[in-house]
């Protein structure tokens, strides 16, 4: 059971960003229910990319080998986690509003990220833990945004539902997390060459900036979210809160590469941090000011 804590505590941050985000809060049940789905399409995937891993890759060369990899993770994760945001959103979709998929999408993100991080920590150890909470928890979590975020300009109208932002939603976030993934299977594979380390962290910040901004895109206006409901942050007094811890954090990573020269592997851990600051200042700015009240 601790260790199930451990490997959540990443995951359950980035929940709360995406309250603070969207500034709406599931129901505690419909929460439960949502990692729990999270979990059990999670571990279809697995099911999946196992069946996968049967598939002969050997003697392919480590470009095509890692691309290989790299989209046999995407696409069954992507595919099954838009299955059961879809499932899952039409239940709450009346009630809430289109936004409500933003929440979803990032829950059953998140529920892959603890399943994972669960496996890894458990063969890996604290420092995996600790690589794991600042990159492919995070990350997930980036294309839950992205994959809700088209799902909300999909579901805008009621009478007919977007069909390509609806595919765009299944698509964007299969093709960022193959451009994720790719560069680590590469440097896994053929540990020589330098450009896979200096370009991950460009991806995540270009990534994350990406979900970030679609997502402001998509909550904005009237049709995302409706019905009775209390703010989480108003404010934006939880989203400056949030905005220090993650510089504290940066901070904290700049310290320690300044005495140990970690170089490559300090861009890629700070690289997440570095966006959430960004845009929880920001969020927490307008939301102060009433910019757009």
């Amino acid at each position: 059971m601790l260790s199930v804590f451990i490997a959540a505590l990443p995951a359950l941050f980035m929940w709360e960003f995406a309250a603070i985000k969207v500034n709406l809060r599931l129901p505690k049940t419909a929460r439960k229910r949502l990692f729990k789905l999270g979990g059990r399409f999670a571990l279809l995937a697995l099911v999946i990319e196992t069946i996968e891993g049967s598939i002969p890759l050997h003697g392919m060369p480590p470009l095509a080998h890692a691309m290989a990899q790299a989209a046999m993770a995407a696409v069954p994760e992507e595919l099954v986690k838009f299955a059961a945001v879809n499932r899952f959103g039409r239940k709450e979709l009346d009630e809430t509003g289109p936004g409500i998929a933003i929440l979803l999408a990032v829950g059953a993100s998140l529920g892959f990220a603890v399943l994972e991080n669960k496996l890894y920590v458990f063969g890996g150890g604290i420092w995996v833990w600790c690589a794991r909470a600042l990159t492919s928890v995070p990350m997930h979590a980036m294309f839950g945004f992205i994959m809700g975020s088209f799902m909300t300009l999909a579901w805008r109208n009621p009478l007919k539902f977007d069909e390509n932002a609806l595919a765009l939603a299944l698509l964007v976030p299969m093709l960022f997390h193959f451009g994720y993934d790719f560069p680590l299977f590469l440097e896994q594979y053929n540990p020589h060459l330098a450009w896979p380390r200096d370009v991950q962290p460009v991806l995540m910040v270009v990534e994350g900036i990406f979900a970030l901004i679609l997502t402001n895109h998509a909550v904005n206006g009237a049709t995302a979210i409706y019905g009775k409901r209390d703010p989480v942050d108003p404010n934006g007094h939880r989203a400056l809160g949030f905005a220090g811890f993650s510089l504290a954090l940066v901070v904290l990573l700049a310290f320690v590469d300044l005495h140990f020269s970690y170089g490559a592997q300090f861009a890629m851990l700070a690289a997440v941090p570095v966006v959430l600051t960004l845009d929880l200042a920001l969020l927490a700015y307008v939301r102060s000011t009433g910019i757009l009240a």
